[in-house]
């Protein structure tokens, strides 16, 4: 073996170590401990009176809304159809598509949506995952009773 041989086996092992710790250090964060998951349902309508809260969440999957998810404190959505699954953070101000095992990633890296903040965003009030067919829209109190055709 020459010299230059030595110094490209020892550049490629190098390579190799500095990939491997850079994979462990820059995994995601696992969910929080004792986030109340959500039980939902589909349908446009929640059972009886809307519950108080200033920001609401509708999930659309395919075709099929879920019923409106009142934000009132953390939880974590989980959304699960065959193979793949999406799930979402939410606490009393918005949401977040917190992790998804679509190919791109890019309902991940939408980021946040709140209220203050929907308006200044590219999607604005939505967070998509197209491979899924999932959307999040973020609704404030009036126009979740206006979708409901409940008055303000």
């Amino acid at each position: 073996m020459k010299r230059k041989d030595i110094w490209v086996i020892a550049g490629v092992v190098a390579l190799g170590l500095v990939l491997l710790v850079a994979s462990r250090v820059l995994r995601p964060a696992p969910a929080v401990p004792g986030r109340p998951a959500l039980a939902l349902s589909l349908g446009a309508a929640p059972d009886g009176p809307l519950p108080v809260a200033d920001s609401y969440l509708r999930i659309k999957q395919g075709s099929e809304y879920y019923q409106l998810v009142p934000l009132l404190g953390p939880g974590e959505i989980t959304i699960t159809q065959g193979d793949w699954e999406n799930v979402i953070h939410v606490d009393r101000d918005g949401a977040v598509m917190a992790s998804a095992n679509c190919p791109k990633q890019e309902c991940v890296h939408q980021g946040r949506v709140t209220l203050q903040n929907r308006d200044l965003r590219v999607f604005q009030r939505w967070i998509t995952c197209l491979p899924h067919q999932v959307a999040l829209e973020l609704l404030s109190r009036e126009e979740a009773l206006q979708l409901l055709g409940e008055a303000p």
